[in-house]
């Protein structure tokens, strides 16, 4: 029997539906174990000798265990601490104050304050309501694109800095990183320490993003408000270009199954861990034969109990929002494509190739041209360089 005693570092223990989550906070490794397993995991932890808690776990489930296979999952998540290692220390935490006032009753009356005003403006005053044609907030259609680009980042970056701060105030150590997302770098925030704290805390840090977006919403609603007077003002008129496509980001947090903001608090109310990947693999198995879809490929041992039980009902709402996602287009983006091809034809069939509206449009055409194609096209190129070169001994 072997005496061996494991030293482990901090580990955090959270109830879920089909297990408990094991995690180590400070290098975001997180699994989630069987009650049995926790036992043992607990029983090492406390000290005791392997081989007597081989026995132990005999005696209590009536069943043998493999210890070691069992020990070295543990290793490969970083739990069990090496030789000489020292216990991990506890991340630091910035912004926790920050992050509590964010969240503070005073702060929940101001956000709810905004967005109640503004609600009374739109109703006021029409030319305050979302429509498509608020977006061209100048004649040149170059300077609506452009100055459209440099307002999302920091909109996105609000969004997401919303995301951290409702997770710091927890003490939970978040951040955010630069991510890519087809072609277009953008800014995403990791909230994996979530798994450390019971399900109920997790929601609000989900759900931040979207209140900060509709706080900025009616904010820029606001602003309009204020400088109205025979008509909009110009910072008016781009206030509410903005305000448009603030909108148009929070239906897209809707398409839950994009894995949005609001599919991590779904399968977190359900209780459940992987139900989009599980949800994906179930619909290529159920159509299978058809030539153009491959059957998944997914290790299915690894599906916890509840995401098998939700697929079927997870892969209806998938194609739902398959027919929503087009819908919300035609209604929200289309109007936008359609006021945009009119001015460019109106601009280039009517206007004189000396003035500024002909070669503004065409300005405009090679701005869309090289987001939709040339990027795209670098993107590709990139990545196929960026590709590991086949190994020779196992290439065909």
């Amino acid at each position: 029997m072997s005496t061996t005693r494991l030293e482990f570092h901090p580990l955090t223990y959270v109830p879920e539906r089909d297990g408990v989550t094991v995690g180590r906070i400070d290098a975001a490794s997180f699994a989630v174990l069987p009650e049995d397993g926790v036992a043992l995991l607990r029983r090492l932890a406390d000290g005791m000798p392997v081989g007597e808690a081989e026995q132990w776990y005999r005696r209590t489930f009536g069943e043998p265990v493999d210890m070691d296979d069992f020990v070295d999952t543990l290793r490969e998540l970083g739990f069990i601490r090496a030789d000489g290692e020292p216990p991990a220390r506890p991340p630091e935490v910035r912004f926790r104050r920050l992050g509590r006032a964010a969240f503070s009753p005073l702060a929940w009356a101001a956000y709810a304050l905004i967005v109640i005003a503004a609600a009374v403006a739109m109703v006021s005053r029409p030319e305050l309501r979302p429509h498509a044609r608020n977006v061209f907030f100048v004649p040149s259609l170059l300077a609506v694109q452009l100055g459209l680009a440099l307002c999302q980042s920091p909109g996105i970056l609000w969004h997401e800095w919303y995301h951290l701060l409702a997770a710091r105030r927890l003490g939970l150590p978040t951040k955010m990183r630069v991510g890519r997302r087809l072609y277009y770098a953008v800014v995403e925030t990791e909230l994996d320490a979530l798994l450390t704290v019971p399900a109920r805390q997790r929601y609000l840090p989900m759900l931040a993003g979207l209140l900060a977006d509709a706080v900025l919403f009616g904010a820029l609603v606001l602003v309009a408000w204020a400088g109205l007077s025979d008509g909009l003002s110009w910072p008016g008129r781009l206030a509410l270009a903005v305000a448009y496509t603030v909108l148009l980001r929070m239906s897209w947090q809707f398409y839950v199954f994009l894995r949005t903001d609001l599919y991590y608090v779904a399968t977190t109310a359900l209780g459940c861990t992987n139900l989009h990947e599980v949800s994906r693999a179930w619909l290529r198995d159920r159509f299978a034969w058809l030539p153009w879809v491959r059957p998944s490929e997914e290790p299915q041992d690894d599906w916890s109990p509840r995401d098998r039980q939700l697929a079927p009902w997870f892969a209806l709402i998938t194609c739902g929002g398959v027919v929503a996602l087009l819908v919300t287009v035609t209604l929200w983006t289309a109007p936008l494509v359609l006021e945009f091809a009119s001015r460019v034809v109106s601009a280039l069939v009517n206007g004189s190739p000396t003035g500024p509206g002909f070669w503004d449009s065409i300005g405009s055409l090679l701005l869309v041209a090289f987001e939709i194609v040339l990027l795209p096209l670098l993107a590709g190129r990139t990545r196929r360089r960026a590709a590991p070169a086949p190994d020779p001994a196992t290439a065909g």
